[in-house]
């Protein structure tokens, strides 16, 4: 009795349809989607995907608090264990894999669940190699932020040691899945980096196979070599054997340009060569898929009641005002007392329905432009205040303008602490 399941919010379902294929061409085990998100109108495609939020043991006012506090990725990794206790115990799984809704096989599944004969925790490292100073796509030090292993792919099996993990894992991920450099969180992931000191070498596997969670952060350590229906991997720049290719995270890809054959991507810079027949053959799958058809789909969670977009900043403040003893039921709601009308009183909504989260340095328009203002006002406050002065405050700053710290705007005795 194995399963592999995937979260996604309801535009990745086509997404989702292309790992479930995937696995289904190399093994019989069972396939569940769990949607973290409302489901309004049509039945649902298929008896596999279920609406978490009626199937997981969160109470309502849990599962309100956490997807209003959370933006989508940090809800649907927060989530994660207990998509695990309900295949675990509601559906007795020995087995269960998690995979992202942007990975996809190459080889079989069963391959992975007999890496958990001997083990009961099996993971994937970011990094399999230590490599001298050089350019790369992303930098060694983002592993220290983003943790160890890569929590786009988890196998665990059923009983004791696990069930223990899993509360452990869930407690924290209630009220802390957050992306947040200062305080060392990274969603769900960065807390399993703490598990290999908890765990015996006989409960917990660290894979070192190579075949397993390639993705754009360990290309450069990794190449693909031709082989008997699929590929190898090897290290790359060496004649060492290597593993057999099981599954590509094809992790931050624009998936709508995939499609048409371009393969852009945010972070990479660098090309591989080895790696263009592999993609093509995902590009294929997307193209066969359903993408276009749920992509359009909006998050259910993104919006209050009245449509007014939700900005990370509102998140993180009801968050700070959470855990500073302030209650709000009903986060999304708009009526008398609700938290947006606190808001609202205090100019703190914004009736755009473009979300400002997305805007960047990137995507606005003369920005570097624009730079050259924010340098100037700087520089007259230097003058002024001294460099000495200078420096401490722009420590302070730092520190000061975290969006928790600015409870105050909505709070006065929020703003008497600091964080």
């Amino acid at each position: 009795m194995n399963a592999v399941f995937t979260i996604i919010a309801k535009n990745y379902l086509g997404l989702a349809g292309v790992l479930e294929r995937s696995v289904r061409k190399g093994s019989d085990c069972d396939f569940f989607i769990f949607i973290a998100d409302e489901w309004a109108g049509a039945e649902l495609p298929a008896s596999h995907v279920l609406i978490a939020r009626d199937q997981l043991n969160i109470s309502e006012s849990s599962w309100e608090k956490m997807a209003f506090q959370y933006n989508l990725v940090e809800f649907c990794t927060a989530i994660k264990p207990a998509c695990f206790e309900y295949l675990f115990e509601k559906r007795q799984y020995s087995k269960v894999i998690y995979a992202d809704p942007d990975v996809y096989f190459f080889g079989s599944p069963n391959d992975i669940f007999s890496q958990l004969d001997n083990a009961c925790i099996l993971l994937t490292p970011h990094l399999l190699r230590m490599q001298p100073s050089l350019k790369k796509d992303y930098p060694d030090h983002l592993f220290l932020l983003n943790g160890t292993f890569n929590l786009g792919f988890l196998g665990l099996k059923s009983g004791e040691t696990v069930s223990r993990f899993l509360q452990w894992w869930h407690n924290r991920l209630l009220d802390q899945c957050y992306f947040d450099n200062d305080k060392g969180m990274a969603t769900d992931q960065k807390w399993v980096s703490l598990i290999p000191s908890f765990f015996t070498p006989e409960e917990l596997r660290i894979s070192l196979h190579r075949g397993m969670n390639v993705a754009p952060w360990n290309f450069d350590e990794r190449e693909l070599v031709p082989a008997a229906g699929g590929w190898m991997v090897i290290e790359r720049g060496t004649n060492a054997p290597g593993d057999p290719l099981l599954f590509v995270h094809f992790s931050g890809f624009n998936y709508m340009s995939f499609m048409k054959g371009q393969t852009d991507h945010r972070a990479m810079a660098l090309a591989y060569s080895d790696y263009d027949d592999m993609l093509t053959v995902y590009s294929e799958a997307l193209k066969q898929s359903d993408f276009e058809k749920y992509a359009g789909l909006s998050y259910s969670y993104s919006q209050f009641e009245n449509g007014f977009q939700i900005l990370s900043l509102q998140r993180r403040i009801f968050r700070r005002l959470t855990d500073e003893g302030l209650i709000f039921p009903h986060p999304f709601s708009v009526g008398k007392g609700s938290f947006f009308e606190k808001l609202k009183m205090q100019g703190l909504v914004d009736p755009s329905r473009a979300s400002a989260d997305k805007v960047t340095n990137k995507n606005v328009r003369g920005f570097d432009a624009k730079l050259k203002y924010v340098h100037l006002f700087f520089r007259m406050i230097q003058r002024v205040i001294g460099v000495r002065k200078y420096s401490m405050m722009i420590r302070f700053l730092r520190r000061f303008f975290s969006e928790e710290n600015q409870a105050f705007l909505l709070d006065k005795e929020a703003g008497k602490s600091f964080k």
